[in-house]
């Protein structure tokens, strides 16, 4: 079969945010037959969480040596690859049913402004272990052309979901937002969301505050607030993104004499301002929100609060596995020879067919 004709496949879409929170594996079927729009449907979708030697090590990633990441990537394709075996035998799938694995891989290094963009997860070694074609490496050739590599999901959301909103929010790690105007897709990073959040709890021993408990028995520190939204990120208009870097530099510090509880309230407040200031911005009506975030009821009240438009909680399926399916869907484009970016969003030269096929059987031609 010719890359051009595939009209009708399944794929994996792996994804492992930089919340740390484990490998989400979607199994979507999609029809691209019909020039009109593109069919999905979300077959089968887990959650793996991160052993926890990997998270340990991802955690303090800037304290490792050169030779232990090239490790940790090897570990992780491991890892990656006993989840999709696990995965495919938990739901009884016919492994010569999956066309390809669309892997994001776990981002570590991310600093587009000096050319390079880093996610670790060896696509070779994931081909090799599972017998099923592997794309990776999504963002590189972006930053390459001159583009932030990210966000890549706004193409799905033009492509797949913009039916249901004007806007969409993901509160992963980070918080993105994506909407179009002026036929043309807008989508950006606006600030740190549960990554934050994930780390101060990490210090008490729980992975995340559970409906933003927490957060809601704290109290907003002002001085923080202001120093924080005064950040040089937060004045810039355009492709931006952001990185754990920026995070443990830029950010962090200006929490440090806070109490636990008032650094989750703080944090949130802060989240709060900047998604309602560009929600206003852009003349959002309705944003449809996915992410871990939106199980944050504490979260999701303080926007709803904020916000003189409607927010669109979907399905839990789609909450947590929403960008999984886009990166199939980019796994789907890369086959059939699409595009799988779009420069108005990234800042590259170009939209771009990004990917790496790692394919030792020579299923995919």
């Amino acid at each position: 079969m010719k890359a051009n004709s595939y009209n009708n496949m399944q794929l994996l879409g792996l994804m492992s945010g930089t919340s740390l929170d484990g490998l989400d594996i979607a199994h979507v079927a999609f029809d691209f037959s019909t020039n009109e729009s593109t069919d999905f449907k979300l077959l089968n979708n887990k959650t793996y969480p991160l052993p926890q030697a990997i998270f340990e090590q991802l955690f303090a990633i800037f304290s490792l040596s050169a030779q232990q990441v090239f490790e940790l990537d090897q570990q992780i394709a491991h890892f990656y690859a006993k989840c999709v075996n696990d995965f495919i035998l938990d739901f009884g799938i016919q492994r010569e049913q999956i066309t390809a694995i669309a892997s994001h891989g776990q981002t570590i290094f991310h600093q587009p402004q000096k050319g390079y963009t880093t996610q670790i997860g060896c696509g070779a070694t994931l081909n090799y272990l599972t017998k099923i074609p592997v794309i990776s490496q999504f963002r590189t050739l972006d930053v390459s052309a001159g583009g932030q590599g990210a966000p890549l999901v706004p193409i799905g959301d033009k492509l797949l979901f913009s039916k249901y909103a004007d806007g969409f929010l993901n509160l992963g790690g980070f918080a993105n937002i994506s909407t179009e105007k002026n036929a043309q897709t807008l989508a950006f990073d606006i600030a740190p969301a549960n990554l934050p959040m994930n780390k101060w709890m990490q210090t008490i021993g729980k992975s995340f505050d559970e409906n933003g408990a927490l957060a809601r028995s704290g109290t907003v520190d002002a001085a923080v607030v202001q120093k924080a939204t005064g950040l040089a990120f937060f004045q810039q208009e355009g492709p931006k993104s952001l990185g754990t870097e920026w995070l443990e530099q830029q950010y962090l510090p200006l929490f440090e004499t806070l109490t636990l509880p008032d650094k989750m309230r703080t944090h949130i407040d802060i989240l709060n301002k900047l998604c309602i200031k560009y929600f206003e911005l852009l003349q959002l009506q309705k944003v449809y929100i996915t992410g871990g975030g939106a199980h944050n009821d504490f979260l999701i009240e303080t926007l709803q609060k904020s916000f003189q438009g409607k927010l669109l909680i979907p399905e839990p399926a789609l909450i947590d596995y929403k960008e999984a399916v886009i990166f199939a869907f980019l796994g789907a484009r890369y086959l059939r020879k699409e595009t799988t970016t779009l420069k108005e969003v990234t800042g590259a030269k170009e939209a771009l067919r990004t990917g790496v096929l790692h394919d030792f059987q020579g299923r995919i031609w």
